[in-house]
């Protein structure tokens, strides 16, 4: 039921860095395999492209020709940390018609004129037509370090749970946090948190009602703390919507000294973001690409997954002195962790695109979700991470590998008497609970 979005080649450049200078740019470096590659048309074309720095890289633009023919390239995505003396980068393969191609790919920036490098050495490719899209799989793997494509995981057959109500009158939620303690926090889009606990219930009003509040994580510290994260969004004077990441202190059910750790990052409509924390205590933010850049400038957060200390400063641990992860993100909607991993994988839904689940860091492993499953939230459960959907009361189990650490099988789990799911959470004792239009349900 997941398909993988394969890198073609992933290559690493031994010569020397030069920046441009005003003249072409670098051209991509591209090592094709002895033999063709058989392709779908989803996979996406990989190569290691050198700058001398990030901002640097940010200046390129990229063209594929097929069979000799200049197309531009979309989707690109460039990791903002060098391999060796290159910055490795994705992009979409342009349509193909079944058969035989070659591919090259070509920088260039547009200095008052277009200024294009040499083209790569070309790929060559076999387009062929697909059967049974929903479960073919193809599991992505560096041709550079000799490992080889793998059959599709095994798609498992419908599970079905039943639920019990926890609570109900609620309105709209957008995200699900468990405290320490038990308590289970509920993000409200329109501004409140809600304070679940077997005793009582608390309504919070955080930011204000032009604002939407989206997502919502609890301080691993909370019994020392009691700190409260969200992202919400504000509009600017000109009525352009802007990401807000806050810090809040809790106190018997209530928040307040809020202090704002990022502010005015340019949001999408409709606005997505996720928030976590992962198991190294850094906090996780993703946020949409609403931004002009589509996400691939790598000095602004629109579209981006982000690595942050509590204080909202970057972990002098970073790879690079940027907090950013992960990059060309287009709706993010969740952050999770399989037992083991340590890196977060993102599920990223973009408008006409289908949706997918992607893995942040150095592998940058992307899965294509089946056709017409719209996700809304993500939660790990052990070696599992689950997927919930708004436009149904269904959930996708997809598990992981425990020494590669990669999906290997998956399983749609129908969850009974309940409308489309909108968050989700694992509580401490693993069971799941799912939040629906008004009420948040425990599944059994």
């Amino acid at each position: 039921m997941l398909r993988d979005v394969r890198r073609l080649a992933i290559l690493f450049a031994s010569s020397t860095v030069a920046a441009c200078g005003g003249g072409s740019p670098p051209p991509p470096v591209v090592t094709p395999p002895s033999t063709p590659v058989t392709v779908t048309g989803t996979e996406r074309i990989g190569w290691d492209q050198p700058a001398g720095d990030a901002v640097e890289l940010a200046t390129f633009a990229y063209a594929i020709y097929v069979d000799g023919t200049r197309t531009a390239a979309t989707g690109v995505a460039c990791t903002p940390t060098a391999a060796a003396t290159a910055f490795p980068c994705t992009a979409a393969l342009p349509p193909l018609t079944p058969g035989a191609h070659s591919l090259q790919v070509a920088s260039f920036v547009n200095d008052g004129g277009l200024l294009e490098s040499t083209r790569s050495a070309a790929l060559q490719v076999t387009l062929v037509a697909t059967t049974n899209s929903d479960t073919a799989r193809m599991n992505e793997e560096s041709r550079a370090t000799g490992s080889r494509r793998t059959e599709p995981p095994p798609a498992g057959r419908q599970e079905e749970r039943r639920v019990e109500l926890v609570a109900d009158g609620l309105v709209d939620p957008a995200d699900l946090a468990f405290a320490p303690d038990g308590r289970l926090f509920v993000a409200e889009k329109a501004g409140n948190v809600v304070v679940l606990d077997a005793a009582a219930r608390t309504r919070e009003h955080v930011v204000d009602g032009s604002s939407e509040l989206l997502a919502i994580a609890i301080d691993p510290e909370f019994e020392r703390t009691h700190f409260v994260f969200t992202i919400y969004t504000e509009a600017d004077r000109g009525h352009a919507s802007r990401f807000m990441l806050a810090r809040f202190r809790e106190a018997a059910g209530t928040l307040a000294d809020r202090a704002v750790l990022l502010d005015r990052v340019p949001a999408a409509a409709p606005a997505r973001a996720a928030l976590r924390f992962g198991a190294d205590g850094r906090l996780y933010a993703a946020f949409d690409g609403g931004g002009a850049d589509g996400g691939v400038d790598p000095a602004a957060f629109s579209g981006k997954v982000l690595r942050l200390n509590a204080d909202g400063t970057t972990p002098k641990d970073s790879r690079t002195l940027s907090p950013v992860i992960a990059m060309d993100v287009a709706a993010p909607v969740g952050l999770a962790w399989p037992r083991g991993a340590r890196d977060a994988w993102v599920v990223d839904r973009p408008s006409g695109g289908s949706a997918q689940l992607r893995e942040t860091g150095e592998g940058q492993h992307a899965y294509r979700l089946p056709d017409g499953f719209t996700p809304s939230s993500l939660a790990a459960a052990e070696d599992e991470l689950l997927i919930g959907s708004t436009e149904s009361a269904t959930l996708l189990r997809v598990r992981f590998d425990a020494a590669t650490l990669q999906p290997t099988a998956t399983a749609a789990v129908a969850v009974a008497n309940i409308d489309g799911i909108r968050a989700l959470a694992v509580a401490a004792d693993g069971a799941t609970y799912v939040a629906t239009a008004t009420s948040v349900w425990r599944m059994r």
